[in-house]
Parts: C-alpha cells; sequence; structure tokens
C-alpha cells in the first residue's frame, strides 16, 4: 500500500512509511552503550504499561469467548511533545502536545480509539505561533473512533468530538502514486460534519523527491473549507529534509498561509530550519529550531524566535 502521510511529523518520526523511510532511518538508529536502566527508560516503560492497560480494559468490552482474537492483546501507540517556544513577541510560548492511538483487535484491527491535542494531523510539528485559529483547531482536545473496512483500506470514517467541544463525523480518502524510485505524489480528500460549524472539506496533494544522497524535498498544498464563513483557507509549504548521520538530521520550511476572501490574501509567512537529535534512544528526540514569523495580526514585522523542545514516542511508535 502506498498510503503514507503528508505531515512533517511523518517525514521525521520513528513511524515513518515507505516512501519517507530511507532518509528517517538515518536518525532512529539506537546508541547500545547507553545504561538501559537510565530514568527516563523506566519512565517509558512505565508510561507504555500503564496506557496499554487501559486499553485493554477497553477493548476487553468487545471480546468474545471463542472469537477470533481472543488471544491478541490492545496496544497504544503515540507521542507526547514539550516545547519552549520564544519569539520577539512573545517570551513566554510554550506547547504540549500529545497523540495517542489505540489499535483494538477484538474489533478486527479496523476500529482505531484516537486521541490529540489537536485535529489537523498536517500541522502536528508546526510551530504553536503558526498554528492559524481561523478554524477554531488551535488547543483543542480531539477523541474519536476510526472505522476502516479493511486494514489497508484507504478510505476511513470517524465519530467523535472536538473543536470547542462539537459532535462531527469525517470521511476521508488518502492515496500517492510512486512515479519512479525518486517521485511520488500524495494526495487526500476529507469532509465533515460539525453541529455549530456545519459542513467542511479539505484537499491536500504533496509532490515529494527523494534523491541519491536521501535529502526529500517536498511541496505541500492544502486548502480548508469552511461552511459558516463560505471561505477557503490555503496553505502552501516547502520542505527540505537533510540526514547528517544516524543521529542527526536538518530539516528546512518555508510556509504560507491565507484566506481568498474578500480577496485571495497572505495571512502569515513561516520560515525555519530545524535540528532534530536522538543521542540516547531511539524514541527520544531533541529538536532546536530557530525561526522568523510573519503575520497580518501583527502588521508583518518579522518576529524572530528559538523553538525547543523534547518529544518520546511510546508503544509501536518506537
Amino acid at each position: 500500500m502506498l498510503c503514507v502521510a503528508v505531515t512533517l511529523c511523518h517525514l521525521l518520526s520513528p513511524s515513518s512509511t515507505l516512501l519517507n523511510s530511507q532518509p528517517v532511518t538515518a536518525i532512529q538508529s539506537p546508541q547500545d552503550s547507553v545504561d538501559d536502566s537510565a530514568w527516563f527508560d523506566v519512565w517509558q516503560r512505565s508510561f507504555t504499561d500503564s496506557i496499554d492497560f487501559t486499553v485493554r480494559q477497553f477493548d476487553g468490552m468487545f471480546s468474545q469467548e471463542n472469537g477470533p482474537h481472543r488471544n491478541k492483546q490492545a496496544k497504544a501507540e503515540g507521542r507526547i511533545q514539550l516545547s519552549w517556544e520564544p519569539r520577539s513577541r512573545d517570551l513566554a510560548e510554550t506547547d504540549l502536545r500529545f497523540r495517542i492511538r489505540v489499535s483494538l483487535p477484538h474489533l478486527e484491527d479496523r476500529v482505531d480509539l484516537l486521541l490529540s491535542d489537536n485535529e489537523d494531523e498536517t500541522q502536528s510539528d508546526t510551530l504553536k505561533a503558526a498554528r492559524n485559529d481561523s478554524l477554531g483547531r488551535r488547543d483543542n482536545t480531539t477523541i474519536a473512533l476510526r472505522f476502516r473496512p479493511e486494514q489497508n483500506s484507504h478510505y476511513s470514517y470517524r465519530i467523535g468530538a472536538g473543536r470547542r467541544d462539537q459532535l462531527y463525523v469525517k470521511s476521508r480518502y488518502r492515496d500517492a502514486m510512486e512515479f519512479n524510485a525518486h517521485w511520488a505524489m500524495l494526495y487526500d480528500a476529507e469532509l465533515y460534519y460539525y453541529t455549530r460549524d456545519r459542513l467542511g472539506a479539505e484537499l491536500g496533494a504533496a509532490i515529494q523527491h527523494v534523491a541519491e544522497n536521501n535529502n526529500v524535498t517536498r511541496l505541500n498544498n492544502r486548502f480548508y473549507f469552511r461552511d459558516d464563513s463560505n471561505d477557503w483557507l490555503w496553505r502552501h509549504e516547502l520542505q527540505h529534509l537533510y540526514p547528517i548521520d544516524t543521529h542527526n538530521a536538518l530539516m528546512y520550511r518555508l510556509m504560507v498561509e491565507g484566506l481568498d476572501r474578500p480577496q485571495y490574501k497572505v495571512e502569515e509567512v513561516y520560515t525555519g530550519l530545524r535540528w532534530r537529535s536522538n543521542p540516547l534512544r531511539e524514541w527520544l528526540y531533541f529538536d532546536v529550531e530557530p525561526f522568523v514569523l510573519w503575520r497580518r495580526d501583527e502588521g508583518f514585522k518579522p518576529s524572530y524566535g528559538m523553538a525547543f523542545r523534547i518529544e518520546a514516542y511510546y508503544g509501536k511508535a518506537h
């Protein structure tokens, strides 16, 4: 299956898929010389065990005594990210991000439970100050059940709650087209309905190039339709990933975002260079990202900053 996500997280996280696995593999090998009894190993194992115990209790509600999956146990995977993102207009900006995905084997592994701090997966690694809140997506915990007709289906359906405590239903199609060993196109479409925001839709397409030296260049394009205001929010983003060695990589990003009404106009511009490293464990990452941000509500005056992040993966994600 060529289905891959169009998110920055999938370029840099250890859960990357086939199309971008080569450059990511270069930064996720563990160092065997580190003492296995370190406190962060104990914390990671304890946290994973606690989450797994909880989801097994939930999955047990659907178990059958003689069912085909009676010997399988539910497990969770996800990440936690803590950031300090000071910039020239806000030195105290902090951010806590999390995402949990639970597979339920007693429901044929076709139903997942999703819990996240933000429903927009395409901005999972975006600077907090650069996340547009026009759709009411900012700092909104989302919980949903995701259903797929088949385990490898390109279609998925969700029902849940999020975006300022609204109930919603969502349908998504996601796929990819591989032209050759170096070029691929990733695309997806979503249609959803919120109880207060009403109908909405998203369209996304990305062109990706993987060079012989494992450098990855990707051009992302995304459009959001808002029924309550009858307009489109658009975003164009250029990413370039450069693996340095087995534990370090650089990612350059240039993003432009705006609206189409009352006229096609730019709302913000962002550029940054992220250094990502995992010197201690394959599941523990450190990021440093100098950046410049221009926003319309700040008169497009440049805001200079430096983001510092710690990100931990647990479950299958590591």
